[in-house]
């Protein structure tokens, strides 16, 4: 992969808690280090954000109703609408040691009605070609009271392709 290929590159700091036994970082740290790199990624959209406080009428406010799903708790003033990670995935190609400097490049790769997948590659930051793992993230918006996708907003999706640079047509998709 290029820098040309990520838009967002985020510094992992690798700290002696996340090693193993055998000094290696440890497994599940990997999907810590995704989790840090797709928030820094989501931090990028915060015109996005600011355009969604500034027009609250975005995004449908609906009232809690008998379909809340308990098990997703928001405040009677929390967001109505936002992201739950349905799938995460990590192949892992060479160990990663606390001596490593590393850097994670995110990017969304499609934008679909009610899902967004994202891309992850943890790589040495001065060797480029040293490519630690890789990852994948399929993301759903869904309506937090109800716990069912909802349609990304166009606005959203907007902020995507101008962060990636290029279009991210929607394509039919089966999400549950």
């Amino acid at each position: 992969m290029s820098v040309e290929t990520y838009h967002c590159w985020y510094p992992v700091q690798i700290r002696f808690r996340d090693l193993d036994p055998l000094a290696h970082v440890n497994n599940t740290v990997y999907f810590v280090y995704l989790e840090e790199a797709r928030s820094f990624y989501f931090d990028q959209l915060a015109p996005w954000r600011k355009q969604q406080a500034e027009e609250p009428d975005q995004l449908p406010q609906e009232e809690p109703t008998e379909d809340h799903n308990p098990r997703i708790q928001t405040g009677p003033r929390g967001h109505h609408y936002g992201i739950l990670v349905k799938e995460a995935t990590c192949t892992y190609h060479i160990p990663l040691v606390r001596s490593d400097r590393a850097e994670v490049g995110v990017r969304v790769t499609r934008v679909g009605t009610t899902s967004i997948i994202m891309e992850h590659e943890i790589r040495d930051t001065t060797d480029h070609s040293r490519i630690f793992a890789t990852g994948r993230s399929i993301l759903v918006w869904c309506n937090y009271h109800t716990g069912r996708p909802h349609p990304v907003p166009a606005t959203m999706r907007a902020a995507f392709e101008q962060l990636e640079q290029r279009s991210l047509s929607a394509a039919p998709e089966h999400v549950s």
